[in-house]
């Protein structure tokens, strides 16, 4: 009798640190069990093949070779460091590519090969022109009349081939918060199972984040898994990957946390899980979004919108990053382009993952099973 005593005095409650790791393991089941994971990590990789497949079976290739293109010719002086210097070089003639194998240039001046040359005839430099990063190839002789033109290898670059994709990343963060987040609280009062969890020697804030950390886990799988292979592809057919690769990871992150924690808010608010799917879902596919247009015919900058601030995951890997444009049209019509700021943008991520985490626990502490 003593031994069976000691025994049953061995087991206790565990503690509520403890109880998080247990809920957040049997939801990630949860989510194996209804192939909801494994249906997003699908949709991730369906979606960058499809990507990744389309633009050369529309004749739009990611590399490939021109053969006597024609050099864009400009004062040397238009560039920074055109003029005067130890080269001082008389024209300029811009390469219509973003990213060529320098190495495989070849000048040609009316259609004969013009050589670099011991004397240096030209040399080639990558610059920023109006903007855009572009190769400028700069004369030492006076080719005022001929015919410039080039042969090279040229191929996308990191910065473009990367932007094609990251297009569908805040999407698939949005397909995340539906899958793993709008219906993560309601259903236990919709289909009835708090009636066998509530009872339970478990506080609800423990249920949260267990529940909450488990959507997190499987969303960042899903991020991660889109992000990796990316990274691959571009390694593969860009020849590198951006140098703010990294960067715009971490924003898609933060912006999965947000809008996880919006999905966890109407799952909170609503009474079944098809109207929190739905509203989750087209909340950050179409009706945000359509305020953000909005914004560009009035003029005003809504740095608050939380689809808008996600745009900086894209625009971190532009080279200079995008400024604010206004453009005035005839009839008193204008049309304005802005472009998030990557601080400000953290900063709106955050305050609408904090509050709105605070706000759905408080309501779902207070929310009562009926019927």
């Amino acid at each position: 009798m003593q031994m069976t005593e000691e025994i049953k005095a061995t087991h206790s409650v565990p503690s509520d640190l403890k109880q998080i790791p247990i809920v957040w393991k049997y939801e990630l089941l949860k989510y194996l069990r209804s192939k909801r994971l494994v249906a997003s990590l699908a949709i991730a990789v369906v979606v960058l093949g499809l990507l990744y497949a389309l633009p050369p079976a529309l004749g739009q290739p990611y590399s490939g070779t021109d053969s006597g293109a024609a050099l864009y010719m400009l004062p040397a002086e238009t560039f920074p460091g055109g003029s005067g210097g130890p080269f001082n070089p008389t024209a300029a003639g811009i390469i219509n590519r973003s990213q060529i194998d320098v190495a495989t240039l070849v000048i040609y001046m009316d259609g004969d090969q013009y050589p670099a040359g011991s004397g240096a005839n030209w040399f080639v430099s990558k610059l920023t022109f109006e903007g855009q990063s572009v190769y400028v190839v700069f004369f030492m002789q006076d080719v005022t009349g001929h015919v410039m033109t080039a042969s090279y290898e040229w191929y996308t670059a990191a910065e473009s081939f990367e932007t094609l994709f990251l297009n569908f990343a805040g999407i698939l963060v949005v397909v995340c918060a539906t899958f793993f987040g709008a219906d993560a609280l309601v259903s236990e009062f919709q289909n009835r199972t708090g009636y066998l969890i509530f009872p339970n020697p478990v506080r609800r804030e423990v249920l949260f984040f267990g529940k909450f950390a488990a959507s997190m886990t499987a969303g960042i799988l899903v991020m991660t898994l889109f992000y990796g292979v990316l990274a691959g592809l571009s390694a593969y057919t860009a020849r590198g990957i951006d140098d703010d690769y990294i960067l715009s990871y971490a924003i898609a992150l933060e912006y999965l946390l947000a809008v996880m924690a919006v999905a966890y808010l109407i799952s909170t608010l609503l009474k079944g899980t098809t109207g929190a799917t739905v509203l989750t879902f087209f909340l950050f596919i179409m009706i945000l979004p359509m305020v953000d247009a909005i914004s560009l015919f009035t003029g005003t900058k809504i740095d608050a919108s939380l689809t808008f601030a996600s745009g900086a995951l894209i625009y971190i890997l532009l080279d200079p990053y995008p400024t604010d444009w206004t453009q005035e049209y005839p009839g008193g019509f204008t049309f304005s382009n802005f472009y998030p700021d990557p601080s400000t943008a953290a900063i709106v991520m955050l305050g609408y993952a904090v509050v709105a985490v605070l706000v759905s626990l408080v309501l779902f502490k207070r929310k009562q099973l009926v019927g």
